[in-house]
């Protein structure tokens, strides 16, 4: 028999400057984002017994045409006793979900813009789920619960742990040549350098890191600069290329040589290129 699921992160979410209403919210070892079911009934008023008390707000005739399918899903599963109960940092407790709390702070709302409700009560609770709406309206109920819980950083190193396996070759990858000739002639071309078939200036393989290697996914660069560390002459025995994989690594290097080329062709100075490279790149500033 599967165990209910348990959390790997917890923190409480204060939803006004008084600090009297808050949620504790969870991340799952499941990946589910959930906040407890006593701090979502906290949020319209509701004390005591959260999955009762919320069930006979939600069973109140006014409220149902704005039901979601998750929250009467949600319904029937709490007046038949049937909710889950998960394994929290400190003990049980009963969850609801985060997608089930956005529907809830809709419910109300848009009763409220119907002039459905029929209490001074109902308007208090509407307007402040409409402002707790607000508040996660622009980065989203699950960003909110991830940096409530610091399971954000966690999470950002596992996704960039994702994309570095995707980048970057398990093995050396025999040496061949990925950087055209075409990309240092029109380098030194917009530098007013002279061009003798190598790009032999230390100064290059600082603008092929600025326009190449820096815009392919964060951390990569950071990845093939410890896999390819400088000997004690200061040279790297390596390419940086060898380390990407064939698969996705590569690919994305050449579209991004590519790329730069082009805009490089169409400029008749550095600063030109420079600007169009920004523009292209949907960026204000390299760093």
């Amino acid at each position: 028999m599967n165990e209910n699921p348990k959390a790997t992160h917890y923190g409480i979410w204060i939803l006004n400057k008084d600090k009297d209403i808050k949620i504790e919210c969870y991340v799952m070892d499941t990946k589910e984002r959930v906040l407890s079911l006593r701090g979502a009934a906290r949020t319209i008023g509701l004390v005591g017994n959260g999955s009762q008390a919320l069930a006979r707000n939600l069973n109140a005739q006014w409220i149902a045409p704005y039901l979601s399918d998750g929250l009467k899903d949600w319904l029937e599963k709490a007046n038949r006793n049937e909710l889950p109960i998960y394994r929290g940092i400190r003990g049980k407790f009963m969850p609801f979900e985060a997608s089930l709390f956005v529907d809830l702070c809709k419910a109300y709302v848009d009763a409220m813009h119907d002039h459905a409700l029929q209490t001074e009560k109902q308007e208090q609770t509407a307007r402040r789920l409409y402002a707790i709406m607000t508040a996660f309206a622009k980065t989203g109920l699950i960003a909110v619960i991830d940096e409530v819980t610091g399971y954000q950083a966690d999470r950002d190193r596992d996704e960039m742990q994702k994309v570095l396996e995707k980048y970057i070759s398990a093995e050396l990858l025999p040496w061949a040549k990925r950087f055209p000739d075409e990309f240092y002639k029109q380098m030194f071309r917009l530098k007013g350098w002279e061009y003798k078939g190598k790009a032999k200036t230390p100064y290059a393989g600082k603008l092929t890191n600025k326009y190449i290697y820096e815009y392919l996914p964060k951390g990569v660069l950071e990845e093939l600069q410890k896999e390819t560390p400088k000997s004690d002459t200061g040279n790297r025995k390596n390419r940086f290329h060898q380390h990407l994989s064939e698969e996705t690594g590569l690919p994305n290097l050449d579209k991004q040589l590519q790329q730069t080329i082009a805009l490089m062709k169409a400029s008749d100075s550095w600063e030109e290129f420079d600007h169009l490279f920004k523009k292209a790149m949907d960026v204000q500033h390299i760093k």
